[in-house]
């Protein structure tokens, strides 16, 4: 009877760590030393306001999302406080642009506007309160550009890389 404990418990373990390691073989469960430590978000500048020549990708929402949003892939990038910045464009239907620049926070799932894109003069207007925003769940039904966006870039972590990041967007934003 000891022998098949001691058996079943080993078994047991060595099924629980192949169950924490995801296929890239590292453990998914593992907290590092920094991720206890409270967030704190940093400065960043912000980006030069688009002039016409940069490359957009179209967001695909829905098959009954009216507008065209687009994210302009020159300037995504993510800062070493582990949010993603971005420029967003709104476009309605009758393209009228609606320029944003944001940031996400996938920990707090969460989303900031630093600026709003004054289109006629091209250049930035920061707003008076500028705080995070809670998106809520990745399905939500009230900010469903942003959704995607979250799903794009805060599912399954962050990307490693600026590669990975771009391939998200493929997959996942643009469909």
């Amino acid at each position: 009877m000891k022998y098949a404990k001691t058996i079943l418990t080993t078994l047991l373990l060595v099924c629980n760590l192949a169950y924490a390691r995801n296929d890239d073989g590292y453990n998914q469960f593992y907290i590092g030393p920094d991720e206890d430590t409270p967030w704190q978000e940093q400065v960043v500048a912000l980006p030069a306001y688009p002039k016409g020549n940069e490359q957009w990708a179209d967001i695909y929402v829905s098959q009954t999302y009216s507008g065209k949003p687009k994210i302009m892939l020159d300037n995504i990038m993510i800062n070493t406080d582990r949010t993603v910045h971005y420029i967003l464009n709104q476009q309605s239907d009758e393209g009228i642009n609606n320029i944003t620049a944001e940031a996400i926070h996938c920990k707090s799932h969460s989303v900031k506007i630093f600026a709003y894109g004054e289109d006629v003069n091209k250049r930035w207007i920061q707003p008076r309160k500028s705080d995070w925003k809670v998106i809520g769940t990745t399905l939500n039904q009230l900010d469903k550009v942003r959704s995607v966006l979250y799903q794009t870039f805060c599912e399954d972590g962050l990307p490693f890389n600026q590669k990975e990041l771009m391939e998200r967007i493929k997959t996942r934003a643009m469909r």
